[in-house]
């Protein structure tokens, strides 16, 4: 079991209004941690904080509400001695500082989910003059005060400084539990969740209305609805509730300025559509919105706009248009409300998504593996920038890894957890050490058909885990948000066709993450001992990914320079083993048993993951050198 965590939630964040507190405290708790809250609300959001900058004859009146609230925090915190971790809520630009000065010694995670400057971009001030640079500025000091930094979806790690992007961890927004009670309440009072509508569509749209939302364009599209016997309900105010009233014109809409925190979820819950964000800005391009989650969580059917992020997110359970096109949403939902048992499976597909990826414990997992807590091990106490290293592994839901697979997973880590999958499928689980650690982070299934490796993954994967001897015995319908195959494809006769059928069980959009040995020219004993058929160049891992139907994200060696001293022991034993006239000579019993080959003891683990370290990190200073290869692609949505 991972190690109890104590973590203090710090800052004036104002979780009624940015509900994504609730949503990663309701996550670790659930992980098993000792959470405390330690708020006081400024009262100052996004549009507030921006627009300071613009007008600083403001500034003496926002530093006096700062300062209050900061004494209300000191005060409220005076007797949370030593937290493990402190998390520093939505918009903590300035409140991380305080909590650094607070406790020096805790981890520390800034959630940025907004940065200043790509606000201020997003919201049309880029022509007051040196606004950008001075909210830039205020953004590098947040990150570089913080070991952990948070960003919502994949995309979002470019508004990070690229100093700074090696502490990101995704985490995705997602839903707190009373989203999810109100659609069990909805399914509880409609006889079953998507069950057969009655009357006319109920769509609903929630928000702040910044330009990033699009709301106009929902407006436009009510105006070209307006004959439709449609229910809309819009709620909230904000930038553009005018000019969205103004673009509905006439249409019978039930306009709503505002609904408590906690009615909400059953507000939105009697709607048979929720709405997403329509905006054509970078910012829009690049999030995934609150109410798309919670619109899922709730039972509803989602439309949302048509970008990588919230394919990534919602897969195939959403309704998507073309960002600020008014005809294409209209005909969206017009489509809709003429097909109600469209309405039904929409509402079923989003509600088991969102049962599947958004609860509160689903989305914490990312951040988890990132504070140790997943679990690589303890935390290390005491640092006080940068990140700290996790120490090695000492339970059983992390055994112990070669050196070799230690130095891989250094690096196949940071891709999970910018990935943030939701659903990971693995061929090739072998005895279970890296099958543990996804995991930690994902709903997990493995593929091994070696009987004697399965038998040893099953007993160290968590009771219940899905283990396969074959991908055919997956569904076809079953997809996944990642594939991985770690030292397999090296094995295969047609490597393109085999990777080919199972990149059939990722969604569209989703990712394939492949290890496989590097340099053709060093084929050796330890590969022939293992069974493998080949060795790869980046070009010939980049060709494989193309000839299987997959777009190259990243190829890169990893291993430099301790790699080579592995590989040299590596052979010399496989030399003196196939010498010896014992082992197996054909190559399917070969390839089976090479998940078995030189793993260490569980005692030993703790010894090889600190032996590594200092190799781990040098590995990053030569990401065009090693005797190993790891390379990322996309199935083209």
């Amino acid at each position: 079991m991972a190690e109890r965590l104590r973590i203090a939630f710090f800052g004036t964040y104002d979780e009624r209004r940015h509900p994504r507190v609730r949503v990663l405290c309701e996550g670790l708790l659930a992980h098993g941690h000792d959470v405390t809250v330690v708020n006081a609300p400024l009262g100052v959001d996004t549009a507030g904080r921006v627009a300071l900058a613009s007008r600083p004859w403001r500034s003496p009146a926002f530093v006096a509400q700062l300062a209050a609230a900061w004494l209300r925090l000191l005060w409220r915190s005076r007797r949370l001695h030593r937290p493990d971790v402190v998390v520093v809520g939505y918009l903590g630009h300035l409140d991380v500082h305080l909590a650094r000065l607070r406790w020096p010694r805790a981890r520390l995670v800034l959630d940025h989910m907004v940065s200043l400057a790509d606000t201020a971009r997003d919201r049309g001030l880029t022509r007051v003059p040196g606004l950008v640079r001075a909210l830039v500025l205020v953004d590098r000091a947040a990150t570089a005060q913080a070991d952990v930094v948070m960003v919502d979806t994949a995309d979002q790690c470019a508004t990070i400084l690229p100093d700074h992007r090696h502490k990101v961890v995704v985490v995705p927004v997602g839903a707190p539990l009373a989203w999810f009670a109100a659609r069990e309440q909805r399914a509880a009072n409609d006889g079953g969740a998507g069950a057969t509508r009655c009357g006319p569509l109920r769509v609903v749209f929630f928000g702040l209305f910044t330009p990033l939302q699009g709301a106009p364009t929902i407006g436009r599209a009510i105006r070209r609805l307006a004959d439709r016997d449609i229910r809309w309900t819009i709620i909230g105010t904000g930038q553009e509730r005018a000019a969205t009233e103004a673009e509905a014109g006439d249409a019978p809409v039930r306009w709503l300025d505002w609904v408590d925190a906690d009615d909400l979820p059953s507000v939105v819950a009697e709607h048979d559509v929720c709405l997403g964000i329509f905006g054509t800005g970078d910012k829009a391009l690049r999030v995934v919105p609150n109410k798309a989650y919670q619109g899922a969580a709730v039972g509803c059917a989602v439309v949302t706009s048509d970008t990588p992020s919230q394919r990534a997110a919602l897969a195939s359970a959403a309704h998507y248009t073309p960002p600020g096109d008014p005809d294409a949403l209209a005909a969206t939902i017009a489509a809709l409300a003429d097909d109600t048992g469209l309405v039904a499976a929409s509402r079923r597909a989003a509600a088991a998504r969102a049962a599947r990826a958004f609860t509160p414990t689903a989305i914490v997992a990312g951040l988890a593996g990132a504070l140790g807590c997943a679990h690589d091990g303890p935390m290390t106490h005491g640092a006080t920038t940068g990140p700290t290293t996790p120490s090695p592994p000492r339970s059983p839901a992390a055994p112990p890894l070669p050196p070799n697979a230690a130095l891989r997973w250094h690096v196949v880590r940071r891709h999970v957890q910018a990935l943030a999958p939701a659903t990971v499928l693995e061929c090739g689980t072998g005895q279970g050490a890296v099958g543990a650690r996804l995991c930690q982070r994902a709903a997990y299934v493995g593929v091994e058909p070696d009987a004697e490796s399965r038998a040893t993954a099953a007993g160290r994967l968590p009771s219940g885990t899905r283990l396969l001897a074959g991908v055919d015995e997956l569904g076809d319908d079953e997809q996944f948000d990642l594939l991985c195959a770690f030292e397999v494809v090296e094995h295969l006769d047609d490597d393109a066709g085999t990777l080919a059928r199972w990149a059939a069980h990722v969604r569209p959009g989703g990712h394939v993450l492949v290890s496989v040995p590097a340099d053709p020219e060093r084929f050796g004993p330890a590969d022939e001992l293992a069974g493998h058929i080949r060795r790869y160049s980046a070009q010939d891992l980049a060709d494989l990914f193309a000839s299987a139907g997959l777009v190259t994200e990243s190829v890169r060696h990893y291993g430099h320079p301790l790699g080579a001293l592995l590989e040299t022991g590596r052979n010399a034993v496989a030399r003196r083993r196939l010498a010896g006239g014992t082992t197996p000579t054909d190559m399917a019993s070969r390839t089976a048993s090479s998940g078995r080959h030189l793993q260490p003891p569980d005692w030993a683990g703790t010894a090889v993951w600190w032996a590594t370290g200092p190799f781990r990190h040098l590995q990053d200073r030569f990401p065009d050198r090693g005797r190993g290869l790891i390379g990322l692609a996309r199935r083209p949505a």
